[in-house]
C-alpha cells in the first residue's frame, strides 16, 4: 500500500524563497531517484507564504524507512534547517485511491 510523509514548517522571515530554490532544486530530485519514490513535492502556503508542506509518496511504508535510513532525509532537512521557524512536524499517512 503507498505510504506518505508529510513534513510541516515555518520559515524566519526573508527565507521562504531560498528554501523553496534549495529543495525543488537539490531534494525533490534526489528523493524521485531513489527506490521505491512515486514522488516529491514542496507545497508553499498562498495565504501565507513562510508556511511550506514537504511530501513524499512511497509505494510502501519499508520505502519510505529506507529513506529515513538512508540519512538523505537528515542531509536534504540541514541543507534548510537554518530558515526554519521552529521545529518541523513529520505526519505519515496510507494512501488509498492510487497505485
Amino acid at each position: 500500500m503507498p505510504f506518505v510523509r508529510v513534513g510541516e514548517f515555518r520559515t524566519k522571515e526573508g527565507t521562504a524563497d531560498e528554501v523553496a530554490r534549495i529543495y525543488e532544486g537539490e531534494a525533490i530530485p534526489a528523493i524521485r531517484g531513489l527506490s521505491g519514490n512515486l514522488t516529491a513535492l514542496l507545497l508553499r502556503q498562498h495565504e501565507q507564504p513562510d508556511r511550506f508542506l514537504a511530501i513524499t509518496i512511497w509505494r510502501t511504508s519499508a520505502d519510505a524507512e529506507a529513506y529515513d535510513k538512508s540519512g538523505l532525509a537528515q542531509e536534504m532537512a540541514s541543507k534548510i534547517r537554518h530558515a526554519f521557524a521552529g521545529p518541523p512536524t513529520l505526519t505519515t499517512y496510507e494512501v488509498y485511491g492510487i497505485g
